[in-house]
């Protein structure tokens, strides 16, 4: 179970708020009636700060996958005490779950890790650029890959999820039926996008020359006050960390989409340059808040060598950013409460959840 302790107790609405967790928390959310929900990835438990305390509200199963753990990744509140949440993780898809949970418990509504088995659709879908052999690094088996992570919610009924080791956004339903919304391309080297496989950066070669490409990894999805999809990149591991500043997009996917490719008419990046994207969240005042992991790339920050996190708040019309705050500490997620108050989650693995002023 997840243990919270309040740190500074708020003085007046205006005031910080800050809130320690001992277990890894990968996402938080708004809930309709002011709170904030918090996710312990490995405990399962979601925990509500509200009025100044944190306290357990509801708990997510998790699926035994073996050697790799599987953890709550993403959180969308739907309703008072009612939220979508994902699991995954583990090797050949293993976890890759879309949970409905209420006051009456968690179930299980639609299994990704089964479609992906079946479908593969980065392998075997579209542009059908990953061959399932690359897969095969890190302790994970050749084969077909899920890792469904944030998250935003179209309905009670109806989910939007973006699966990292998939490369995809996927609408999952309450009543089982998944579909691709959108497949990912490897990320261009200098920025931009292209469905030309010359132009996708080359992460290594298999015995047979088969090229395996540098991964969009998508891990976050908002929808937009136009209705559209936005979807921001992790971005995958390049031959050279060197490379990896500047390589993760923000892509706008038209409303209602199903199916598509991106680049295409329906897929376009309206974000580029960035590092590391780990959550992008619109505002209250329309602006999109892009989370970075870390400025110098994600495994720099894992060997200790990263330059900080940031948020940026971003015109996606204009194509500009600029930051809002800087020099964080492993940054996981943000999320705006009822009245407008950004909640960031920093030191992701020994968090902190607190307001962002």
């Amino acid at each position: 179970m997840m243990a919270a302790a309040l740190v500074t107790a708020p003085s007046s609405a205006a005031a910080a708020e800050e809130y320690h967790f001992d277990a890894i928390v990968f996402d938080i959310a708004a809930a309709p009636g002011g709170g904030i929900l918090v996710a312990d990835a490995y405990g399962g438990t979601i925990h509500e700060i509200r009025r100044g305390t944190s306290a357990p509200l509801a708990s997510v199963p998790l699926p035994d996958t073996g050697v790799f753990p599987t953890g709550v990744n993403g959180l969308a509140a739907i309703g008072r005490g009612n939220f979508f949440a994902t699991t995954g993780g583990g090797d050949l898809a293993a976890g890759a779950k879309l949970w409905r949970v209420s006051p009456g418990g968690a179930r299980m509504v639609a299994d990704i890790e089964a479609f992906e088995a079946a479908h593969d659709p980065d392998a075997f879908a579209g542009p059908r650029w990953k061959d399932q052999r690359c897969e095969a690094t890190g302790g994970f088996s050749a084969g077909p890959q899920s890792n469904p992570y944030h998250l935003s919610a179209l309905s009670g009924g109806e989910a939007l999820v973006a699966d990292a080791a998939g490369n995809t956004l996927l609408s999952a339903r309450t009543d089982g039926q998944i579909e691709v919304v959108a497949v990912f391309t490897p990320p261009v080297a200098g920025g931009g996008a292209s469905t030309d496989p010359a132009h996708w950066m080359s992460l290594f070669s298999l015995e047979d020359g088969t090229t395996c490409y540098v991964q969009p990894v998508p891990t976050s999805v908002a929808i937009g006050p136009d209705g559209a999809y936005y979807v921001g990149e992790l971005t995958g591991a390049t031959p050279d960390l060197a490379d990896a500043p500047g390589l993760s997009r923000v892509w706008r996917i038209a409303p209602g989409a199903r199916n598509v490719t991106c680049p295409s008419a329906a897929c376009q990046v309206v974000l580029s340059g960035l590092t590391s994207v780990i959550d992008v969240e619109f505002g209250p005042d329309g602006a999109l808040y892009v989370v970075e992991w870390d400025a110098a790339g994600w495994l720099s920050a894992l060997f200790g060598v990263g330059a900080g996190g940031t948020v940026q708040r971003c015109d996606v019309g204009a194509g500009s950013c600029a930051v809002m705050a800087g020099g964080l500490a492993l940054p996981g997620a943000i999320a705006f409460d009822a009245a407008g108050t950004a909640w960031i989650v920093e030191n992701t693995f020994s968090p902190t959840v607190r307001t962002l002023h």
